[in-house]
């Protein structure tokens, strides 16, 4: 089976803003960035998406361009930042900001969730889908997640989830080991 991992594409929020689960909207350019996107991709069996907006834009154009089931996996949302989301990173008091970020793995935003936390679901997730019968699959999420199944797939450690990224838009191709 293979995965290809598509990072949504860039959404219309400030930049220093915390957002992590918030449903915020995409760029003005989200039309012309997701035929962009979409662009290079091979067709696909099953694709699946985060339900936030910004990435449901990229993987509804996916699924109708290629007549694929399009299946929702909240499994698949960012980081939940609790009391953070939608505030300036500026305005989060370092007294707070840092412990939590020397200790992402243990350490949860007020309210919000650990990457602990996220790691788990997205296993979970990942348990299901590499299950499904399917030859070629998309998955259209956001940076965290991502990162954590890349891991997943390729049967790396935790550790190594900061090694990589895509960029808004980018897609990645991966299969199990």
């Amino acid at each position: 089976m293979e995965f290809f991992l598509i990072r949504h594409t860039a959404p219309a929020v400030v930049k220093g803003v915390c957002y992590g689960q918030t449903d915020v909207a995409l760029a003005a350019s989200a039309e012309r960035d997701i035929q962009v996107a979409l662009a290079p991709l091979p067709k696909f069996d099953r694709v699946y998406s985060s339900p936030a907006q910004r990435c449901l834009r990229l993987a509804s154009a996916l699924a109708q361009r290629d007549r694929s089931p399009l299946v929702l996996a909240p499994e698949l949302q960012e980081l939940n930042f609790g009391e953070w989301e939608q505030l300036p990173w500026a305005q989060i008091p370092r007294e707070h900001s840092d412990p939590w970020a020397a200790d992402t793995w243990n350490l949860a935003p007020p309210g919000g969730e650990t990457e602990q936390a996220l790691w788990t679901r997205v296993a979970t997730w990942y348990r299901t889908a590499s299950s499904t019968p399917a030859s070629r699959c998309a998955v259209v999420a956001h940076g965290g997640s991502l990162r954590v199944l890349r891991c997943l797939i390729l049967g790396r450690p935790v550790e190594d989830r900061w090694s990589w990224t895509l960029n808004w838009g980018e897609h990645a191709r991966f299969e199990p080991v």
